[in-house]
């Protein structure tokens, strides 16, 4: 039987108390676009005019504690050496069988998982 949805996820949604700070915290760490915004209700970010996440406001936000969902890099040391330089709160780099990934806090205090897989 075939499975009712594809194995490719379509978009992230996540939560925020400040969507600008937020919105900013994505668009100057992570390279995302602000594509679609009302500060007072949601902003859509894309990668090279592509959706990638909704931010939602939300003033009771609880953070996210542990990563839920992984960005994917082909750059990975690049990517948290940048992070590391901005002062974010970030965790060590982590090597698995076929892969590499790292957590870093967002703005609001989400936890993020940033991956490479090894192309060998």
């Amino acid at each position: 039987m075939k499975p009712f949805i594809g194995a490719k996820l379509i978009g992230v949604m996540l939560y925020a108390k400040d969507l600008r700070r937020a919105s900013e915290w994505y668009c100057d760490n992570l390279m995302f676009q602000l594509a679609d915004f009302d500060f007072d209700d949601f902003v859509e970010l894309t990668i090279d005019g592509q959706y990638v996440m909704h931010l939602f406001k939300d003033q009771d936000h609880i953070p996210v504690s542990r990563a839920v969902f992984s960005f994917q890099t082909d750059r990975i040391e690049e990517v948290y050496q940048s992070l590391v330089d901005k002062k974010t709160e970030i965790y060590p780099i982590e090597t698995y069988g076929d892969h590499r990934s790292f957590r870093v806090k967002d703005s609001e205090g989400n936890m993020l998982m940033i991956t490479q897989y090894h192309m060998d």
